[in-house]
């Protein structure tokens, strides 16, 4: 299980767990961990591509029976001792879990007012939904009806995180990287701050919904609730999501 980290972080000791230094070669930082510029990497890419640097990393040098991806703060839940006095996914039950499912991925967060598409378009740029939607029915037309059906969803499973035989884990990798590496053209992040520079992050989100879905009928899937370290400001966030609803404020 990778542990996405930009900083020094307390970790879980369990030795499934491996921090991972995302964005290492934009870094001069040496925090100890495994670092995402080691071989075949994307790490320079990692201010837009945020913790899938650590997941392109792990496609092309690590070796596995299973590979899942986790932060720094945020993890799934289970019986093993983890930062802040939380209980985190054991290796143990990470194993369980495989032997049942080949694919593991957050609980959906439900969107009551809004559908993941809208969601999106008020917080972010629109025009970036648009560029991926054009990349599939070019490249991938067979993933355009999960793509709406995601798109017109009030749910979503958050923040990349997932657990997947590896054999799973290279198929979706082989699929996500191309169509992100695809929409790098067609969007232009220089006029934009930091928070929606992170577009291919963003991206990878929905399109690890699109891609399980389009996927259900040949894998078992398996949802699983995720801590969060530090508490999770869900009153914040829902505050938040209204302003932008009622503002109807979109991003080109």
């Amino acid at each position: 299980m990778l542990v996405a980290s930009h900083r020094e972080a307390v970790h879980p000791v369990d030795p499934a767990y491996l921090p991972v230094h995302v964005g290492k070669a934009r870094s001069d930082l040496n925090l100890g961990y495994q670092s995402d510029a080691d071989g075949a990497n994307i790490s320079l890419k990692n201010e837009s591509y945020c913790e899938l640097t650590a997941i392109y990393w792990a496609w092309k040098n690590l070796q596995a029976d299973a590979i899942g991806l986790s932060h720094y703060r945020r993890y799934f839940r289970g019986d093993a001792p983890g930062p802040s006095g939380s209980n985190v996914l054991s290796g143990n039950q990470m194993t369980e879990i495989m032997a049942k499912s080949d694919i593991a991925i957050g609980r959906p967060r439900n969107y009551v007012v809004e559908t993941v598409e809208s969601h999106y378009r008020h917080g972010h740029h629109g025009s970036d939904l648009d560029a991926v939607r054009m990349i599939l029915a070019d490249a991938a037309p067979d993933y355009v009806p999960s793509f709406e059906a995601v798109m017109q969803s009030r749910r979503l499973s958050l923040y990349n995180m997932f657990l997947m035989r590896a054999e799973v884990f290279n198929s979706y990798a082989a699929w996500l990287f191309p169509i992100l590496e695809a929409s790098e053209p067609l969007i232009d992040n220089a006029k934009r701050d930091s928070y929606q520079r992170r577009t291919q992050g963003y991206l990878g989100e929905r399109l690890l919904n699109v891609w399980v879905r389009a996927n259900m009928r040949e894998f078992r899937v398996k949802l699983l609730p995720i801590v969060n370290t530090e508490g999770e400001p869900k009153l914040t966030k829902g505050v938040n999501m209204l302003r932008r609803k009622v503002s109807g404020s979109r991003r080109a």
